[in-house]
């Protein structure tokens, strides 16, 4: 997203309450609702005339039984003022909620002849009917390139049962690099490029100037973070998660991660499992492939995903995408290859940075709508509504540097230049609207140091039984990779949703009793779930 002039840095963040508010106004979500399926009124797999709700599952065995503690070492402080007019979704008239937050350190480093100090955000969500720590806390943890973790706890707050409410406070944590430490290195003008970039038919010629500004990321990187640039991954957000538990006091700690987050609770599950108590892992990547399997698996599940946007699309009245909607955004990509077209603020659309906008879109399903607008709206040269999107990664409170960070800290897979010169020739065919921006990834790890103790997934047979979320058509994972995270972790039970989107938890009644069963009653099935959409 390239721009006459660069586009403004992020704004240098101050440490304390007031950050959380800037951080929750960064992120203008709606709130969430039954998603649209691809077709109205049929599954959105196949369409299938839809499955009647199935019965309710028989439980099986009962979990630990969560502990109110003691967070006095948490230090909370109240923010409810700073954080309700900027919260993402409208509190329900049936809850009045209260909001305390905190900045706890967590790591101490030398690096480049200075100390650095790095830190994880609380943020703790309760009933204002009785004193927060009345209740056992549940870890909320999201993605690293979604939302934070104090976001996602304060937009859950307001969508969940009251009767979870209830029963317990929730309690969102920053990953490092998010939040009050948010990881901010790599040049904004280097960020653009490699979001820009398409390799399309650039051949090796493309490669090769895609891996040089890789390398400026990493050497900016570098010098900014030092030694701690290899901190941010599964591994250490991992220990974060069982530093948190003994701030909160608790012998055992329910709670849920989202994406990669839900990965981190699972290494957390098998390196500690007297502390696991009550836990959901929602869409969890697929444990059993390596980087370039898991990018291959990604490309496939996204052009599923976007099938499904387009008979989405179709079932409504005029449709922006016409009758071929793999076609008009083709055609697109075609055109913009040829020219970029300006947005609002000088900002260039071009192919890549249209093909990101649109994989960032296939995320959240109530938003498909306005996504088909803004595809449409781009091939009239409107191109706002698609970069707008972009500033999830690149606007003042972006995710790609940590995105990045956890990206390259997690696999000691490297891929080098000719390789993927091969693997965008064939992922073209494979997967010929995304295949090509999502193989070009794999090379921003190349320059990146190579992770010497990268975490290990495996079996966490000590720890409670726990739930596996999956959504059939999610634009990160394929719905066998779920299971595969379920197998492996085990002991897990799959609850399949079969509806779109990333990210299956509160979005229906059948999912939401199967998660609510096991944090309020401590009671898991005894076989997988299938949901209806």
């Amino acid at each position: 997203m390239r721009i006459a002039g660069r586009r403004p840095g992020p704004a240098v963040l101050a440490v304390g309450l007031a950050l959380v508010a800037v951080l929750v106004s960064s992120c203008a979500v709606g709130p969430s609702s039954r998603p649209p399926v691809a077709v109205r009124g049929a599954s959105a797999v196949d369409g299938a005339p839809e499955a009647p709700p199935p019965p309710p599952p028989a439980h099986g065995p009962t979990l630990p039984v969560p502990d109110v503690g003691n967070a006095d070492e948490a230090g909370f402080l109240d923010c409810t003022e700073d954080i309700q007019p900027v919260l993402p979704v409208p509190v329900p008239a049936d809850r009045a909620l209260r909001y305390e937050c905190s900045d706890v350190p967590v790591d101490s480093d030398y690096s480049i002849g200075r100390r650095r100090q790095s830190s994880i955000g609380l943020m703790r969500v309760s009933l204002s009917d009785q004193p927060p720590d009345a209740r056992p806390p549940l870890l909320v943890l999201g993605d690293s390139d979604g939302e934070t973790g104090t976001l996602r706890a304060a937009r859950l707050a307001a969508q969940v049962p009251l009767s979870v409410l209830q029963h317990f406070t929730l309690v969102g944590m920053d990953r490092r690099g998010e939040g009050t430490s948010r990881l901010d290195c790599a040049p904004p003008d280097t960020r653009s490029e490699l979001v820009d970039a398409d390799l399309t038919g650039t051949g090796q010629a493309g490669v090769d100037m895609l891996l040089e500004e890789a390398r400026k990321a990493v050497q900016e990187c570098s010098l900014t973070e030092g030694d701690t640039l290899t901190k941010y991954d599964t591994a250490d957000t991992a220990g974060d998660i069982e530093h948190a538990r003994q701030l909160l006091g608790v012998r055992t700690l329910g709670g849920i991660g989202l994406g990669d987050g839900a990965r981190a609770m699972a290494v957390w599950a098998q390196q500690s499992p007297a502390s696991v108590g009550r836990l959901v892992l929602d869409s969890p990547p697929d444990p059993t492939q390596d980087a370039i399997g898991a990018t291959d698996a990604r490309a496939s599940a996204s052009e599923a995903t976007f099938d499904a946007f387009a008979r989405d699309c179709q079932s409504r009245a005029n449709c922006p995408l016409g009758t071929d909607a793999r076609a008009t955004l083709t055609s697109l990509a075609g055109q913009l290859r040829a020219r970029p077209i300006s947005g609002p603020d000088g900002e260039l659309l071009t192919s890549g940075a249209m093909l990101n906008a649109v994989l960032i879109g296939l995320d959240d399903p109530s938003e498909w709508p306005d996504l088909a607008s803004s595809i449409g709206a781009a091939r009239n040269g409107d191109a706002g509504g698609l970069l707008r999107r972009l500033d999830q990664l690149l606007g003042l409170n972006g995710r790609f540097d940590l995105a990045l960070a956890t990206r390259c800290n997690d696999t000691a897979q490297r891929v080098n230049p000719p390789q993927l010169a091969k693997l965008i020739e064939k992922w073209q065919t494979d997967h010929p609207l995304f295949g090509s921006v999502l193989a070009q990834q794999l090379l921003y790890c190349s320059a990146w140091p190579v992770p010497t103790d990268a975490a290990k997934e495996g079996p966490a047979t000590s720890a409670p039984p726990m739930l596996v979320l999956a959504t059939a058509l999610s634009p990160r994972v394929p719905s066998q990779g779920y299971q595969r995270a379920a197998d492996q972790l085990a002991p897990a039970t799959l609850v399949n949703w079969q509806g779109a989107g990333r990210g299956a938890y509160p979005r229906t009644t059948c999912v939401t009793n199967a998660v609510d069963s096991l944090w309020v009653q401590g009671t898991v099935p005894q076989a997988s779930v299938l949901c209806p959409p």
